[in-house]
């Protein structure tokens, strides 16, 4: 690790003197000739940190008016919530924090700047660390829903998973699903409602997992549908594993509140898997449209949703021709095709462009067989398909009609995906067509990162609002 001196204060020679002490804050031995260590990370000197990717790292400054910022891809937080500008001052006698790398991260510069305006550099050394949402750990959790043996601590034969029947293989999944998240501390629910009268069929069954925010005015949410295609469903002839639609994105969700159990959030939130997706988006609408306690409340403004559908056959991965799957993030909603109409938008293509680092140009000789409703022919050999839509056909679409801003993140597709509604949708099905488990694991990762992040700041982004505020 290097320091780069902005000046010759006292300050930094005394950095140099205490290089090799440690320990914690305020402790009669890291003092040297009366004044404190005003930086530490894991409470370490600088010097002495060698930083994980993926991982959160704690630090404390000393000193009011001093003030720390970090790069685009290190995320900052204070007191539990990310500050989107990477930037924070210490108001008082210290501040106590969290860093936050990406998994993309082989270096960091983070910055200290003294009340008198100058500043020190230091460059911290990385290593690969396990990130807190990982692709391994999807993997692990797919196949353990995914498979069916005798030992259910080995295996859970979570499949079968449709709804529109008295279906106790899709009960029994949603118990496991609730149990997931009570387990993690969540106030948790299982929705039921009987549209048609006869309790022995629910016409949707949710899971709905609460997280109470500071402000008590506002919710928001993601979300994912745990139901697949039922027997005989078009244009495949349903599935059994559904591990692409949408198995993959319900793990996601198990492992998005897993990772957030150590953040706060400025709104209350829901973590939710929904049922009756592919029956017409039945269970997120009642979740939207039914009084209950654990429903969408009315009397607060919604501002954002974030939706999880079928991902991971998708960039990084890559087709058996050697070209890029095709990757789909659209937020909405998108009134004018011309100009951008929400601010979830910026947050979509910052999270992309600047923190990933993701090659937004990157384009294929040819075109993709299907993708958004409007700028296709724009669009049509991109492979990073990031922008502004009114694309639907899932859960989204239910909040996004009650103004929320709202993401849908998608990988290949239709004709882009042949196993798409079919038996064929399995798991082993998609390690084939990624190339391996690591290159599946990989694509999942990359996607589970980037819905995390945006989540993370669009909660601290209060130009987010519901278009009808």
């Amino acid at each position: 690790m290097q320091v780069k001196r902005a000046s010759k204060s006292l300050f930094l020679v005394t950095l140099m003197l205490l290089a090799s002490l440690s320990g914690c804050f305020g402790e009669d031995e890291a003092v040297q000739e009366g004044i404190p260590i005003v930086f530490q990370i894991d409470y370490q000197m600088p010097e002495d940190v060698v930083l994980r990717s993926g991982e959160w790292h704690e630090f404390q400054l000393l000193g009011n008016g001093r003030a720390i910022s970090v790069p685009t891809d290190v995320m900052l937080f204070i007191d539990g919530y990310i500050i989107p500008n990477g930037y924070a001052a210490v108001e008082g006698e210290s501040i106590n924090g969290k860093l936050l790398l990406t998994p993309y991260v082989d270096e960091v510069k983070l910055t200290i700047v003294h009340d008198d305006g100058t500043g020190d550099t230091y460059e911290l050394a990385v290593t690969n660390g396990t990130p807190i949402v990982n692709g391994k750990e999807w993997m692990d959790k797919m196949e353990y829903i995914t498979n069916v043996c005798p030992d259910t601590t080995q295996c859970g034969g979570y499949i079968n998973r449709w709804m529109g029947s008295p279906n106790p293989a899709f009960e029994r999944a949603a118990s496991f699903f609730q149990g997931h998240f009570e387990g993690l501390g969540y106030e948790t629910h299982i929705l039921r409602v009987f549209d048609h009268g006869n309790p022995a069929e629910p016409e949707s069954l949710n899971v709905i997992a609460w997280k109470r925010g500071r402000d008590a005015s506002c919710v928001q949410g993601m979300g994912g549908h745990m139901d697949i295609m039922f027997p005989g469903g078009p244009p495949g002839g349903g599935t059994y594993e559904g591990a692409y639609d949408n198995t993959g994105g319900t793990v996601s969700m198990m492992l998005f509140a897993k990772a957030f159990v150590d953040i706060e959030v400025e709104c209350d939130t829901f973590l939710a898997l929904w049922s009756s997706e592919e029956e017409g988006l039945r269970g997120s609408n009642a979740f939207a449209n039914n009084e209950c306690d654990y429903c969408l409340p009315t009397d607060k403004e919604l501002r954002f949703y974030i939706n999880m559908d079928m991902m991971g056959i998708s960039y990084p991965a890559v087709k058996p021709t050697g070209e890029p799957y095709p990757y789909h993030a659209w937020s909405g909603p998108d009134f004018d095709p011309d100009v951008q109409d929400v601010e979830i938008t910026t947050v979509l293509d910052h999270v992309h462009r600047n923190i990933l680092e993701a090659p937004m140009d990157l384009r294929i000789d040819g075109t993709y067989g299907s993708g958004c409703d409007q700028h296709w022919e724009d669009h049509e050999d991109l492979v990073l398909d990031v922008h502004e839509d009114t694309f639907g056909r899932s859960d989204h679409v239910t909040f996004r009609d009650l103004g929320a801003q709202t993401i849908f993140h998608l990988g290949a597709y239709d004709s882009d995906y042949s196993a798409y509604h079919s038996p064929d949708d399995t798991l082993d099905n998609m390690i084939e067509m990624v190339g391996g488990v690591e290159e599946l694991e990989k694509s999942m990762e990359f996607v589970m990162w980037a819905a995390m992040l945006e989540f993370m700041i669009a909660d601290q982004t209060p130009e987010i609002r519901n278009v009808n505020a």
